[in-house]
């Protein structure tokens, strides 16, 4: 029974996964297709373009854990993202104990 929900569960969050891997390419494909097809000047998206190629770039931050077993690998790309990596991976931690000791 529970066996059952895990599976279904586990299918389930593959195919988001997939959904929005799918999503994101699209969208980016989207964004690149917009900014190579504006002029030389002027603004695009919140990015000032022009000849002496100065421009305003906004970092971005990413980071993420990867479970195999109960055993988290947290990556980050700095000490801010790795911290909410690490809740993340603690809070998937004790998911993965729940699970295994319900079960």
């Amino acid at each position: 029974m529970i066996g059952n929900i895990l599976v279904y569960g586990g299918m389930a969050f593959i195919g988001i996964g997939i959904f929005l891997i799918m999503r994101g390419v699209y969208e980016q494909n989207v964004f690149h297709k917009k900014q190579s097809s504006s002029q030389t000047h002027g603004h695009v998206n919140e990015i000032h373009t022009g000849d002496e190629g100065d421009y305003s770039r906004t970092d971005v931050k990413s980071g993420g854990v990867i479970m195999i077993g109960p055993l988290p690998i947290i990556f980050g790309s700095d000490s801010n993202t790795s911290k909410k990596a690490m809740v993340l991976a603690i809070i998937l931690m004790l998911i993965y104990l729940l699970v295994v000791v319900l079960v």
